[in-house]
């Protein structure tokens, strides 16, 4: 399993890499699919409430550049202590697993790039209570198990841990020193992306997961040249 997901992993190793992740789905177009899906579905507009919120991203960029939610509240098992993320956005200070979180029909979810950290009967167990109990909610996925997508994540999370470490936000010497002179910070990102691609799945897999809730749930890749998404997309009952 990865290690973020482990009680015992360093606070501080946790959230240099929450906040690695976010700095690259923030400045390279990750989510545009998706946000491009949500510009040309219209209904009407809701709060908004993401779960395994991580760094905040990429709810955020999702957030304010679809311009299809009215709020945003971002939650995590292990939150962010200090935060700011502007206008209309807050982050749950409690501690919230997204398989026990008390749901709103009001409220439209997220989970990003975090699905393949449950298992498969956990899988199914959460998108059944989010169709029945939610006003709606999508499953976005950025990895599958390709050999194309490992390849990627391994230089993103190599090359790109030790290239971006001095512009990431908030600027930490502790993030220099344990990722170019002690490189901890470099393996335990390195580790948690790879197994998550091992660990990934495809969109004939989640198809067949969740037949048994076909008609409420909508399982897609959303096609792009560089960032491919698996979109799984659950109505309100």
């Amino acid at each position: 399993r990865e290690l973020e997901d482990q009680p015992w992993f360093p606070t501080l190793l946790r959230n240099f890499q929450t906040d690695h992740i976010g700095f690259l789905v923030s400045r390279w177009p990750v989510y545009d699919p998706f946000i491009s899906y949500l510009r040309y579905r219209p209904s009407r507009p809701v709060a908004l409430t993401d779960l395994c919120s991580g760094s905040g991203e990429p709810a955020i960029t999702v957030f304010k550049e679809s311009q299809c939610f009215t709020r945003l509240t971002l939650t995590d098992k292990y939150p962010r202590s200090v935060f700011n993320g502007g206008e209309g956005i807050v982050y749950d200070q409690r501690s919230v697993d997204a398989r026990t979180i008390p749901l709103a029909a009001d409220v439209c979810y997220t989970l990003f790039n975090a699905f393949h950290h449950f298992s498969g009967d956990e899988q199914r167990a959460l998108v059944r209570r989010l169709r029945a109990e939610s006003g709606g909610a999508y499953v976005v996925e950025v990895l599958e198990p390709t050999a194309a997508c490992f390849l990627k994540v391994l230089l993103a999370t190599t090359v790109g841990t030790v290239l971006f470490a001095p512009f990431i936000k908030p600027f930490s010497f502790s993030r220099l020193f344990f990722t170019w002179f002690v490189p901890v910070n470099v393996l335990t990102i390195a580790w948690d992306g790879l197994v998550s691609v091992v660990r990934s799945r495809s969109v004939r897999y989640y198809r067949w997961l969740l037949k048994s809730e076909a008609g409420r749930v909508g399982v897609m890749r959303l096609p792009h040249r560089w960032f491919p998404l698996v979109l799984i997309h659950i109505t309100p009952p």
